[in-house]
C-alpha cells in the first residue's frame, strides 16, 4: 500500500556544507534523501522518495562540533507491504528453490511450491520453472501478479517478503490471459 507520510525528525548539516546563502530547505531535503530514501523504516515502511523537506526557523548547534543540528519536517512517498497485498512484479532471478520476483528496487522470493498449483520442477540448463501437466514456463524478466503472504522485519532497516502465486489470476500474466481466454469461451 503507497501512502504519503508526515515525519518530524533532526537532520545534522555538517560545517561543509554550510554557506553564506545556504538555502536551508534545499539541503535538509538533499540531507534527508541520502539519509532515509530506499530504507525500509519499521512501523513507516519502505521510503520510495522525499518529497519535501520545511525547515523551521531556528537550529542549533553544539559547541565544538561546528555540526548545525535542525529540526525538518518531511513528506515521504512510502510503500508498507501488507499481507494479503496484490503486486506486479518482474522475475529477477529462478533458483532450485524458488523465484525473486522485483518490485522496483525492492526483491521478494516465491518458494518453489508457491509458483504453480501443479507439480513443478526446475530445470538448470535453461534456468527456469517447468510445469509438469500444464507445460507452463517461468523465466528470468518474465512479468508476474503475486499476493504477499509474509512480511519479515529484521534489523532496522530491512525486512523480507514472501509471495504465492498459486491462486486463481495470480502468476505469469501471459497464464492469467490463458485463463480468461479459457472460461469466456466455456460460457
Amino acid at each position: 500500500m503507497f501512502r504519503l507520510v508526515s515525519s518530524r525528525t533532526t537532520i545534522a548539516i555538517p560545517p561543509n556544507v554550510l554557506k553564506p546563502k545556504l538555502d536551508l530547505n534545499r539541503t535538509l531535503l538533499e540531507l534527508s534523501r541520502e539519509e532515509y530514501e530506499d530504507r525500509y523504516i519499521e512501523g513507516v515502511g519502505y521510503i520510495i522518495a522525499i518529497l519535501s523537506a520545511k525547515a523551521p526557523r531556528y537550529a542549533v548547534v553544539y559547541p565544538r562540533s561546528g555540526i548545525l543540528y535542525s529540526e525538518v519536517e518531511l513528506e515521504m512517498l512510502v510503500w508498507y507491504p501488507v499481507v494479503k497485498e496484490v503486486i506486479y512484479a518482474e522475475v529477477a532471478d529462478v533458483r532450485e528453490f524458488g523465484v525473486f520476483l522485483q518490485i522496483g528496487p525492492i526483491e521478494g522470493l516465491v518458494h518453489i511450491s508457491q509458483v504453480l498449483d501443479d507439480f513443478v520442477s526446475f530445470d538448470k540448463k535453461g534456468s527456469r520453472i517447468v510445469a509438469k501437466k500444464t507445460k507452463r514456463v517461468l523465466t528470468k524478466y518474465d512479468d508476474v501478479r503475486a499476493r504477499i503472504i509474509s512480511v519479515s522485519t529484521g534489523q532496522s532497516d530491512s525486512f523480507k517478503l514472501a509471495f504465492t502465486m498459486r491462486q486463481p489470476f495470480l502468476g505469469k500474466l501471459d497464464w492469467i490471459k490463458e485463463d480468461l481466454e479459457k472460461m469466456s469461451k466455456k460460457k
